[in-house]
């Protein structure tokens, strides 16, 4: 049985860290293959279970995930995972610029790519990953974690205009318009651009249309009597036919 926990972060996280979740589950018999379609913002996965092993659509084959990985956005279905056995992750859901304003990363070398996260964030997720393998309950890892990140944020610049119009588009479910964006961000469309793919990994239009995909997702599994009709009309879809594009694009 899957047993999938929720967490809020901590005051003064909220801009950075969208939630934790920590999921654990036993599967016995055949492996069970998990899609990973696109994604709005990053994530941190530390694993304390059985492998897991990513097929990777574009290379072939498989490959073991590392025990801590860093996974940025995703722009399409790029890997599916196959899960077996005993399995436990602790996975930290970042806001659209939360790991850019962390740790100074150009999110567009993050874009579509997974990492070792000790290759891409150095001794401090070594020394979070140490720490967290000692405590055993979702809220003590969570008390862990906030105050760690909470440490590490007070070196982080500061909430800016790109960061607003991030949050506001994934707030909204990608229904906003851009120019007013760049307008409220005080800057050019083309700075406005630049600065968004350099903060959070991807152009703002592409953006918009993965936090609309998103959002009709959970919409749809959250509320299942609702018909895909309704989900395109209430996310601003042209008709049911341009939310199958967008979600064939993003799915694979």
């Amino acid at each position: 049985m899957l047993r999938t926990r929720f967490h809020n972060p901590a005051p003064g996280l909220e801009h950075i860290v969208r939630f934790y979740v920590q999921r654990e589950v036993q599967i016995r018999g055949a492996a069970v293959v998990h899609p990973v379609p696109a994604r709005a913002a990053a994530m941190i996965e530390f694993d304390f279970g059985d492998p897991i092993y990513a097929l990777d659509y574009e290379q072939g084959g498989g490959r073991k995930s590392p025990m801590v990985i860093v996974v940025g956005p995703q722009t399409y279905r790029r890997v599916e995972l196959q899960l077996h056995g005993t399995l436990e992750s602790f996975v930290i859901m970042f806001q659209p610029d939360g790991l850019h304003r962390l740790f100074s990363i150009p999110m567009y070398e993050l874009t579509d790519r997974d990492c070792e996260a000790h290759s891409v964030l150095g001794s401090f997720i070594a020394n979070v990953r140490q720490r967290m393998g000692n405590e055993r309950s979702f809220a003590e890892r969570v008390r862990l974690v906030d105050e760690l990140l909470l440490r590490q944020s007070l070196r982080s610049p500061n909430f800016d205009g790109i960061s607003a119009a991030a949050h506001r588009i994934l707030q909204s479910g990608g229904r906003v318009g851009l120019p007013a964006l760049a307008d409220s961000a005080g800057l050019g469309m083309r700075q406005f651009e630049r600065r968004f793919v350099q903060q959070v990994g991807m152009r703002p239009k592409l953006f918009a249309r993965i936090a609309r995909f998103e959002a009709a997702l959970e919409s749809k599994a959250r509320f299942v009597t609702l018909s895909w009709t309704d989900v395109a009309y209430q996310y601003g879809y042209y008709d049911q036919m341009h939310m199958i594009h967008d979600f064939a694009e993003f799915t694979g």
